[in-house]
């Protein structure tokens, strides 16, 4: 029974993207097939539950989302990680919609033979295409526009960090930092070479300054570069033991632990890495 109650902590959340975007596709169909057609209505006297209608709107809805999903994340580690403008954004809307075009037509001829219409009419094909694409504009917008926008505010963030010590003023470059820690509310930044540094930051601070692509909150008291990590291994309860590198003599930091809870958010980020 823990497993299973952790299973669904760790993953049926509003948060997921597939358990957001499902629920708000089931709620779309089944309020846009109640209005399109007068017996669907609920007042209707001859009113009937439209399954099918909705069944097949959750089902084109699902793959228009996976469809955009999937080129998202092309686009994510082949484009938007090197810069985000209007060209690249149009690139990717209109690339999806294309995608979505290429399903959709044979889709629609599978759809009319399962419910048996007599007519293919091609003027019904292009009004039906036309509001799909529409919609599905709507749909990337509003799903894919916090991520985007989050991207391109960090792509604008500055490649050095300035690190006040005392009466000095040390700027690092990004490029050199492995690891960042925080150690009895001191923050030490810890470069590839071994140096550490400490700063007056709170972590909280330091991970505004940074791009979330490149780096991972891993607990309260660690973030991670992916060329900081060493070895993964999977330990008790669900929970990463983590190997860091380079290691710093005396002390504990060489080694942590990623929660079960964090645990997929942290693969999916490391795996775009690799």
């Amino acid at each position: 029974m823990n497993a299973i109650n952790s299973f669904f902590k760790r993953n049926i959340t509003f948060s997921n993207f597939w358990i957001k975007n499902g629920f708000i596709i089931v709620t779309i169909s089944i309020l846009a097939n109640h209005l399109i057609a007068p017996e669907h209505f609920p007042l209707n006297k001859s009113y009937e539950f439209p399954w099918f209608f909705i069944a097949i709107s959750i089902f084109i809805g699902s793959v228009i989302t996976l469809i955009a999903s999937f080129n998202f994340r092309h686009f994510k580690n082949k484009y938007f990680s090197k810069k985000i403008n209007s060209q690249v954004l149009l690139y990717f809307l209109f690339s999806t919609l294309g995608y979505i075009s290429i399903i959709y037509i044979p889709l629609y001829y599978v759809i009319n033979g399962i419910n048996a219409f007599e007519s293919y009419d091609v003027y019904y094909l292009l009004i039906g295409l036309s509001i799909t694409l529409l919609l599905s504009t709507v749909g990337i917008v509003l799903m894919f526009s916090a991520d985007i926008y989050q991207l391109h505010r960090l792509a604008s963030i500055n490649e050095k960090l300035k690190v006040k010590q005392g009466g000095k003023i040390t700027l690092v470059n990004f490029a050199d930092i492995a690891f960042i820690y925080s150690e009895n509310k001191i923050v030490n930044l810890v470069k590839i070479d071994g140096a550490s540094i400490v700063t007056d930051f709170t972590l909280n601070e330091i991970e505004d300054k940074f791009s979330k692509q490149n780096f991972f909150r891993a607990n309260r008291q660690t973030v991670l570069h992916p060329r900081s990590i060493e070895q993964i291994k999977t330990i008790e309860n669900g929970k990463l033991s983590i190997l860091l590198k380079p290691t710093l003599a005396g002390k504990k930091i060489s080694q942590i632990n990623i929660s079960r809870y964090k645990r997929q958010a942290f693969m999916d980020w490391f795996e775009n890495k690799l």
